[in-house]
């Protein structure tokens, strides 16, 4: 959690894009004083500089270059793990890490960034993987999908040219770029879900025995092994893996996708209500006394501040006490409570 907050990644992407502020260019240049940060920046600058020379032909998108950027810094680690007589310097690895924190997709496919490199052609499954907080996925048809913490994706490179379908594990939000001759197909366990053009959310964590999808536009199609069944806006599809059952109901689809919005707005509402949303935003599990959960209203914007920051606000606001144990799991409590 310290090494987390010790690098600024709120201000070193916005600087590598270009779009930084004056207020953040200033705070940036207090951080690089220190001699070993500044070697860490210029790492990082270095490696992106790369990245937009091997792919200025490619794309103009900006989020296309950071992606590619950590995928070139995965591939180095990679390399260095297998040559066991190189040098593995410490403090990129450290940069590994704190990009993983800063809820970066990184392709684990390493096959696939060479290939790009070299001009392959052969199709190659790509793995993104999202270890902590969220991050998106630009696809080749140009469908977004949202990841959550603790989540992989997986699609073939040509997948935009035969068949549009991608597999899940974990918890994605996508938002599929309309093809009336190409649906677009959601493969978990057990079930398939096929879309033209629409927006929904899919909740297949392996820790679970349910897989949820929620619907917020469009319409979808959901198929079993036994059963095939069509979902509508304000839907949630429940399929049970073990039983194979698969039923639908009403749900607030809103708050099941809105961990993937970049910002969440609280009006006077119940602390109960709103652990219920950063439990869900977070992904961690929150025991929260009841006799607070709706004594205490707050009012306030919640985008990609820290857990522990959030929190730690709320107590100064509300008395309360809040506490993580080894699982990472959060109890609040009250202050007059043993």
């Amino acid at each position: 959690m310290i090494m987390k907050k010790n690098v600024p990644w709120n201000l070193i992407i916005p600087k590598l894009k270009q779009e930084i502020s004056i207020d953040e260019e200033l705070q940036l240049k207090t951080w690089l004083l220190n001699s070993n940060n500044e070697a860490l920046f210029k790492e990082l600058q270095l490696l992106w500089e790369k990245i937009q020379t091997n792919g200025e032909n490619y794309t103009p998108d900006t989020e296309f270059y950071w992606n590619e950027l950590v995928n070139r810094m995965h591939i180095v680690e990679y390399k260095q793990k297998e040559d066991k007589s190189a040098k593995i310097n410490f403090e990129l690895k450290r940069v590994y890490r704190y990009a993983v924190a800063a809820c970066i997709a990184i392709t684990i496919g390493c096959s696939f960034y060479i290939g790009f490199l070299k001009g392959y052609t052969e199709p190659v499954a790509q793995l993104y993987t999202n270890l902590s907080g969220k991050s998106k996925v630009l696809l080749p048809d140009g469908s977004e999908v949202w990841m959550h913490s603790e989540t992989a994706l997986q699609y073939n490179s040509k997948m935009n040219e035969n068949e549009r379908k991608v597999s899940v594990t974990g918890e994605a939000y996508f938002d599929v770029k309309h093809d009336a001759e190409k649906p677009f197909v959601v493969q978990t366990e057990g079930l398939r879900i096929i879309v033209h053009g629409t927006k929904f959310n899919v909740n297949a964590f392996p820790s679970s025995e349910n897989t949820l999808v929620s619907l917020v536009e469009g319409s979808v199609s959901l198929e079993t092994q036994t059963e095939s069944r069509f979902l509508q806006p304000g839907e949630t599809a429940i399929y049970n893996r073990n039983t194979q059952k698969l039923k639908i109901e009403k749900d607030d689809v809103v708050f099941a996708s809105s961990w993937a919005n970049n910002k969440f707005v609280f009006k006077n509402r119940s602390l109960g209500d709103i652990c219920k949303l950063l439990s869900k935003w977070y992904r961690i599990k929150i025991d929260l006394d009841p006799a607070l959960s709706n004594r205490y209203f707050y009012t306030f914007t919640l985008r990609s501040e820290p857990l522990d920051e959030i929190l730690r606000i709320m107590s100064r606001i509300k008395p309360m006490k809040y506490s993580f144990n080894e699982k990472n799991e959060l109890t609040i409590s009250s202050v007059e409570s043993k």
